[in-house]
């Protein structure tokens, strides 16, 4: 794919590097050769195996000055024209490109939003501001291990986490004959003699009553999953569905539990697959779409990067990153997300983005890079196996293909005069 390029190099006092300004599909006419460019290659992308309901296509640079931030822009107000609802989301934290385009608050954007945001505070406090789902989602980005309490004037309930994974719940009022002892013994599982035994040896080592008794060889792991994984849903389930509650955490060095028989119960599992308010979360929610900007384009919507990080790949690669765009996806009515991605050869960060994307697109400047770096940068994508989806050739000059474009030109204007006087 070719697409012309047109814009001066300016200069820059700001710590922050700055790049030359972008020239806009929103600028040129919807006929101009270079909003048909465009539009090709969002045509052309059709057909390029990406049938997932969400594409998020990174679009990167062989090498430095390739013009990959124009085609990241110009492709998402593609999109937007055509009435795809379209998140460009400007991830070379190392440049300032954005403001050159789109008005926002440069304290706000993706760094913020990994940096601040998920790091909120959530030692004390009412549910209400923060929900049960940003609690649990906060406590496993911060990696926290200490104990979660949930309580209002009736009921209480406590989570324990070991550096942000859930490994145990406690509904402190239980009813007697729905707790674990009581429901291993109506089905039969152990004797009454047995769960007094592990019971009173629970009391004088304070290890949990499941671990006991797979100790003692009375009850396999196996036939504990099923039991302690539907008191865990209940105890969640209660407390996602309190008024009113209070909530605070207390943060240990450790928390006690016991991984053979964490392992086979799979909290993390019943955590994302099976709680659905877990991902009721209006704080993080709230918090991405006041980081997020509308444009002057209909559809179109930018996340800038925010202030500078010292440590780019770094925030790049983190599960946090990796946790704002799963919400991105599955919380926005977003058609289309564009990632603006650092050059490949330069420096990591276009490789870890890549992981997030459907398809990759290279940039190349016209006549000016060694053929070499391309093989590089390719190299380096196939490495870690990305979905290289093609190339677009950048800074065509127009008038080296005069005679094509003229041609061209005569055959839609002789065809739209012709249809106009049908």
């Amino acid at each position: 794919m070719r697409i012309p390029f047109f814009s001066e190099k300016t200069s820059s006092k700001s710590k922050r590097v700055k790049r030359p300004p972008v020239p806009r599909h929103a600028d040129f006419s919807l006929i101009s050769h270079f909003a048909e460019s465009f539009n090709t290659l969002r045509t052309n992308l059709r057909f390029a195996r990406l049938d997932t309901p969400v594409k998020v296509l990174l679009v990167t640079g062989a090498a430095p000055l390739e013009g990959k931030t124009t085609v990241a822009v110009n492709l998402a107000e593609s999109f937007a024209f055509a009435g795809q609802k379209t998140l460009l989301m400007e991830c070379d934290l190392r440049l300032e490109t954005f403001s050159n385009l789109f008005p926002y608050d440069p304290k706000k954007g993706l760094s913020s939003l990994i940096s601040e945001t998920f790091d909120t505070a959530v030692e004390k406090g009412s549910l209400g501001r923060l929900s049960m789902g940003d609690l649990m989602t906060l406590i496993d980005l911060q990696e926290k291990t200490g104990t979660l309490t949930i309580a209002d004037n009736s009921d209480a309930y406590q989570f324990s986490f070991h550096r942000g994974k859930l490994v145990s719940s406690v509904w402190k009022d239980r009813p007697e004959d729905e707790r674990l002892a009581s429901v291993l013994i109506s089905s039969n599982r152990i004797t009454s003699e047995q769960a007094a035994e592990a019971l009173n040896r629970a009391g004088e080592t304070g290890q949990r009553l499941g671990f006991i008794l797979v100790n003692m060889g009375i009850v396999p792991p196996v036939h504990l999953s099923g039991p302690i994984r539907l008191q865990i849903m209940d105890t969640l389930s209660r407390a996602f569905n309190l008024s009113e509650a209070r909530y605070s955490f207390e943060k240990t060095s450790h928390v006690m539990y016991e991984r053979d028989i964490i392992d086979p119960i799979r909290f993390g599992g019943i955590l994302t697959d099976e709680l659905p308010g877990l991902r009721i979360r209006p704080f993080l929610y709230e918090q991405i779409a006041s980081s997020t900007v509308k444009t002057d384009v209909k559809d179109l919507y930018v996340l800038p990067g925010g202030p500078t990080p010292p440590n780019p790949s770094e925030v790049l690669g983190s599960r946090r990153m990796s946790a704002l765009m799963s919400m991105l996806k599955d919380a926005f009515d977003y058609e289309v997300l564009i990632i603006d991605s650092p050059p490949v050869t330069s420096v990591s960060d276009a490789l870890i983005l890549s992981a997030f994307a459907d398809g990759v697109i290279i940039t190349v400047c016209a006549g000016s890079l060694n053929r070499a770096i391309i093989h590089k940068a390719v190299d380096q994508l196939k490495q870690i196996n990305a979905p290289i989806l093609g190339f677009v050739l950048n800074r065509m000059n127009p008038r080296e293909e005069k005679q094509y474009y003229s041609y061209y030109y005569k055959y839609y204007r002789d065809y739209y005069h012709k249809e106009k006087k049908q």
